[in-house]
C-alpha cells in the first residue's frame, strides 16, 4: 500500500513536517479502535510545548513552542486528526484535554529524550480519539504538592482514549520511602479512574498509591466505564485495591500487582479497609449484574522485591491483602483464566455468586511464609447458589467449590504443601513448572487459553496451572 504525504502550506497552523501517525488499540471484544487513517491525517501537524522555553503566545512551533500543556488546552485550541503535541521537559500543571474527532487519533507524547511532567491529567466529557504517551503524572515530582483524588481521570462521556507507556504516582520512591501511616493516608490518591466507556490504560507504571486502576459505574443500569481494556500494567505499593471493575465488558489482562501494605485510615482501627488485589462488587440487589467480564494472565503477589520500611503488610499481626474477589453476585459470562495468585491470608479467589462462568488454568498458592490459600467458589450474599461455572487446569492449594451447583470440574490439582515438587522456586515466588512437575501435560485443552500468562503458546498436551512449561 502506498502512502502519500502533503504538507500544510503557510497558515497559523504552519506544519513542520508530515507524519502519519498510527495507533492500534483494542477493544474488549477484540475489535481494534484508533485505527482509520485519512487524508487530513497524512498532512497532520506537529506541535511543541516547553515550560521552560515557551509562551502560551506562541504558534506552538519546535523554535517557538507553547508553554505548558495546561494553559494549551485551557486555551480552547483544537487539534485535528493526526496531530501530534509534543511535550518538552518541565512542568505541564494539571491539563484537562477536551475535543473529539469521529475517526483517526491524536497524540500527546514525550519529545525525544524529554522526561515531561504533569501534576494530575483529566480526560473531559467530550474528549474522544486522544492518546498520551510516555509522561509522568506526579504531584509531589511536578510542583511538590499531594492529592488524595485521582492522578488521572477519564470522565464520563470521554471515550475511545488511551493512557499508554506512562508514569503514574503520588509521588517519588524516595519520598514515598520516608512515609508512616498518616502520610499515606494524607498524600496518596487513586492512580487511574476510568468512568467513559471504551477507555484503554496500557503499559504503565503505577506506583506510591490508594488504588491502582478503578473502572467505575455510573448507574444502577451499569452505565459507566464499559469497554474498558487494562493490560500490561504494573501497580507497586499501594494499600487499598490494585485493580477494581464495577462496570461489564471489561477487560484487565497481563497486568501485575505487588507490594500492599496495611495502611490503616484514623478512626477505622477497629474496620479496616477491605483490600484486594482485583475486586469487583456491585452494591445492592437495585444495580445490573455485571456480566462478560476477562480476567486474564495477571500476577497478583501480597510483596516481593524492594519495600518501604516505615509501613507494614500486615495489621495486628494479621496479613490484610485478598487476591481475586467477586463479593456480591450476580457475576454471568466471566473468564478468569492464567492468573497467577500469591497472597497471604486464605481468600485468594474468592467468587460469590458467580455463574455461567470459566475459572481455568490458575495457579493459586500462599505468599510464603503463609500457609493457606483457595479457589472459593460460593453463594451470593442472599444466599442463591453459584450455577453452571466451569472449573478446569487449575493448580492450587486448596478448593472450596462445593456450595456451588452444576459445575464442570476436570484436571484440577490440588497441591497441598508439595510446592517444591511442582515450581521452580515458591519461597523466591517463581511459580513456573519445574522439569518433572506433576503438573507438566497434565491439563485438557478443553476450554483452556491457547496463550499461558507469559503469553507463550501452549503446547498438547496442555499444563495445569498458569504458565505452560
Amino acid at each position: 500500500m502506498a502512502i502519500t504525504l502533503s504538507v500544510r502550506g503557510t497558515s497559523r497552523r504552519t506544519a513542520l513536517f508530515a507524519c502519519v501517525v498510527l495507533v492500534i488499540g483494542f477493544q474488549a471484544d477484540g475489535t481494534a479502535f484508533g485505527t482509520e487513517t485519512s487524508a487530513a491525517a497524512a498532512a497532520a501537524t506537529a506541535y511543541y510545548v516547553d515550560p521552560a522555553a515557551g509562551s502560551a503566545g506562541n504558534p506552538g512551533t519546535a523554535d517557538r513552542p507553547w508553554r505548558t500543556l495546561q494553559e494549551v488546552f485551557a486555551s480552547g485550541r483544537t487539534f485535528a486528526d493526526g496531530d501530534v503535541i509534543y511535550l518538552r521537559g518541565g512542568n505541564h500543571g494539571s491539563p484537562v484535554i477536551t475535543g473529539g474527532v469521529s475517526s483517526g487519533v491524536r497524540t500527546v507524547k514525550a519529545a525525544p529524550g524529554a522526561a515531561p511532567r504533569m501534576k494530575t491529567l483529566r480526560f473531559a466529557s467530550g474528549a474522544t480519539r486522544w492518546t498520551v504517551d510516555g509522561v509522568l503524572i506526579s504531584p509531589q515530582e511536578a510542583d511538590g504538592t499531594y492529592t488524595t483524588g485521582n492522578l488521572v481521570q477519564f470522565d464520563a462521556g470521554a471515550t475511545h482514549d488511551i493512557l499508554r507507556n506512562s508514569q503514574v504516582r503520588a509521588a517519588s520512591d524516595a519520598s514515598a520511602d520516608t512515609w508512616y501511616n498518616n502520610d499515606w493516608v494524607n498524600r496518596s490518591g487513586t492512580g487511574v479512574l476510568v468512568i467513559g466507556a471504551d477507555n484503554q490504560v496500557l503499559d504503565n507504571q503505577i506506583r506510591n498509591v490508594r488504588n491502582g486502576v478503578m473502572l467505575e459505574r455510573t448507574s444502577q443500569a451499569g452505565a459507566g466505564a464499559t469497554g474498558a481494556v487494562v493490560r500490561g500494567n504494573s501497580v507497586n505499593h499501594f494499600w487499598e485495591d490494585a485493580f477494581r471493575c464495577k462496570v461489564s465488558g471489561c477487560l484487565v489482562e497481563y497486568n501485575s500487582a505487588v507490594n500492599s501494605y496495611a495502611v490503616v485510615p484514623p478512626g477505622m482501627e477497629s474496620d479496616p479497609p477491605h483490600r484486594d488485589m482485583f475486586q469487583s462488587y456491585r452494591g445492592d440487589g437495585s444495580f445490573t449484574p455485571v456480566t462478560g467480564v476477562v480476567l486474564r494472565g495477571n500476577v497478583f503477589t501480597s510483596r516481593t522485591g524492594t519495600r518501604y520500611t516505615k509501613i507494614p503488610f500486615q495489621y495486628n499481626g494479621k496479613y490484610t491483602i485478598q487476591g481475586i474477589g467477586a463479593f456480591d453476585g450476580p457475576y454471568r459470562n466471566w473468564t478468569i483464566e492464567n492468573n497467577v495468585v500469591q497472597v497471604e491470608v486464605g481468600l485468594a479467589m474468592g467468587l460469590y455468586g458467580m455463574n455461567d462462568s470459566k475459572i481455568v488454568n490458575n495457579t493459586v498458592v500462599p505468599r510464603y511464609p503463609a500457609t493457606d490459600s483457595e479457589i472459593r467458589l460460593t453463594h451470593q450474599k442472599d444466599g442463591t447458589p453459584s450455577s453452571g461455572d466451569i472449573i478446569r487446569n487449575n493448580l492450587a492449594r486448596t478448593f472450596n467449590t462445593g456450595a456451588a451447583t452444576n459445575v464442570q470440574h476436570s484436571n484440577n490439582i490440588t497441591v497441598g504443601t508439595a510446592y517444591s515438587t511442582y515450581f521452580v522456586n515458591y519461597p523466591g515466588g517463581d511459580l513456573h513448572l519445574k522439569q518433572g512437575s506433576p503438573a507438566i501435560g497434565a491439563a485438557t485443552t478443553r476450554d483452556a487459553p491457547t496463550l499461558d500468562a507469559d503469553r507463550k503458546q501452549r503446547s498438547t498436551p496442555f499444563d495445569v496451572g498458569a504458565y505452560e512449561s
